[in-house]
């Protein structure tokens, strides 16, 4: 009998409890087990991800880029608002993904690939897991453990890497997956939580993985653009929202989505208005958003609310800056169609697939093919949203994003390119009000092209926009080859 994906993830969620040291006690005897099965623990290290990224570093991220925003009654929201980073609150992302997911994840691999029969395609699995994990965790820190990060028993102290070393590191651990890919072969199936065992999909994360790789290389090594040539042109990858990698949440207080969980466990939903009193508009997307007249809005947004429950009489949403500790007025809330129950866990898009492969066509002479994947892009972003646009802002119900929203909005974007400059900025754009609802990824394509110009938070505690998380305290203690923190907005090795 096939398990659902909610007991799978509920299961998971229970094994996430258990320490990885846990894992690793095991009995000597030779008539116990000695190593846990790769279809259990895969949904385990899933479901630590999903959650990790969606309360953990999401809404820090969000607001570094000021595309959310924090109110005035949330003052653990304020500090990382205006760049002040408790080491403390990042060292739970550093231990979940290299103490426990990571080292999951190589158990997996070493089950997979030493145990009769072996099961590459799980080995698969597992190290494209792991080169997502590596891409973001040298996002958000630059230099970590790689190299020596595989075998934490050989090296406990491992050395750091410095970041180009890491992001060739996930080019090469991506090769290495896509060589023991067999489609139709054994992998893990309803462990899965994002593609349930369909080996093509996960062919198409790997390519997709590395298209993104090499968008951040290549703004230092322009002699990657053949290798990106190469993946637009041959590669199977995200292109479609069926194929986008997401691992759900689902309709259920239990399996719910963090963000959602933390809102109602505080009392942070409104009576009316289908927004939250915990998460504002970053001033920068409403903005933007407002002057193209875009119809998501709808989705992200939602008008505030008085005491006694009357919505906020305004003509358009209003964001709020960042740094600036403020509670009611107009300012408007991230909208309940985002911050709901189901809303998934997304790793990768079609429409970010697609943007970059607009952006490397526009910076390589070919802007009418630029334009047809920026056209493509939005569309893909409309259309996985449309289904999600089910609360009016004001009151009552809407049916989406319908197609004629649409088709009108894509006709009053540009027709054609006419320049790269004029290209790179309506593609970074959208990219911009695509990513937003995801971390480490909407900080990280910020960084790299640095769009849109951002103003440094009120009361902030650097000169610029933050860059990085300073190392956790347990690591520094524990390691002595972590690096000393550099100031927290210097730029990293990627960014031009």
């Amino acid at each position: 009998m096939k398990i659902s994906k909610k007991l799978i993830l509920l299961t998971a969620l229970i094994f996430a409890l258990t320490s990885c040291d846990d894992y690793l006690d095991i009995n000597t005897d030779p008539n116990a087990a000695t190593s846990v099965s790769p279809d259990l623990l895969f949904p385990t290290v899933l479901a630590n991800i999903a959650s990790n990224r969606a309360m953990e570093i999401m809404p820090s991220n969000a607001f570094f880029i000021n595309a959310w925003a924090p109110n005035g009654s949330t003052g653990v929201f304020i500090r990382p608002d205006r760049y002040t980073i408790s080491p403390f609150s990042t060292g739970n992302t550093w231990g979940n993904w290299y103490g426990t997911s990571s080292r999951n994840l190589q158990l997996m691999i070493q089950a997979a690939e030493n145990q009769e029969p072996n099961r590459p395609n799980v080995a698969a699995q597992a190290k494209i897991v792991q080169a997502y994990l590596f891409f973001s965790l040298t996002m958000m820190w630059e230099d970590i453990p790689f190299n020596q990060a595989f075998d934490p028993d050989e090296f406990p102290e491992p050395e750091f890497d410095d970041q180009e070393t890491v992001l060739r590191g996930v080019i090469t651990l991506l090769d290495e997956a896509l060589g023991q890919i067999q489609p139709g072969e054994a992998s893990v199936g309803d462990g899965d939580l994002i593609y349930g065992g369909d080996m093509i999909q996960w062919t198409k994360f790997a390519n997709s993985l590395k298209l993104r790789t090499y968008m951040f290389l290549r703004n230092q090594d322009p002699s990657v653009d053949s290798e990106i040539s190469a993946l637009l042109n041959n590669a199977e990858l995200i292109r479609t929202n069926a194929d986008e990698a997401a691992v759900p949440f689902f309709d259920s207080d239990d399996n719910a989505n963090n963000v959602w969980t933390l809102n109602n466990l505080f009392g942070g939903f409104t009576d009316a208005g289908n927004g939250n009193n915990f998460i504002f508009a970053g001033e920068t997307l409403v903005d933007m958003m407002n002057e193209l007249q875009d119809p998501r809005r709808e989705t992200y947004f939602a008008f505030p609310t008085f005491d006694g429950g009357e919505t906020f009489e305004s003509t358009e949403y209003e964001g709020q800056e960042a740094g600036v500790s403020n509670y009611g007025d107009g300012t408007a809330m991230i909208s309940q169609n985002i911050i709901r129950r189901d809303w998934p866990n997304r790793m990768l898009t079609a429409s970010e697939v697609l943007f970059y492969e607009a952006e490397f066509l526009a910076t390589t002479g070919d802007l009418a093919g630029a334009h047809d994947a920026y056209i493509q892009g939005v569309r893909a972003s409309l259309e996985f949203l449309a289904p999600y646009t089910v609360l009016n802002s004001r009151a009552g119900q809407s049916d989406g994003i319908s197609t004629a929203e649409m088709d009108a909005y894509i006709a009053n974007l540009p027709a054609g390119f006419s320049s790269e400059d004029q290209a790179l900025e309506a593609i970074h754009t959208q990219q911009y009000i695509e990513v937003w609802d995801r971390a480490p990824e909407n900080w990280s394509q910020w960084k790299r092209t640095k769009f849109p110009e951002l103003t440094v938070a009120q009361n902030a505690d650097l000169g610029d926009v933050i860059r990085r998380f300073p190392y956790p305290p347990d690591e520094v203690s524990s390691n002595p080859n972590t690096p000393q923190d550099p100031i927290l907005d210097t730029p990293m090795w990627f960014e031009n």
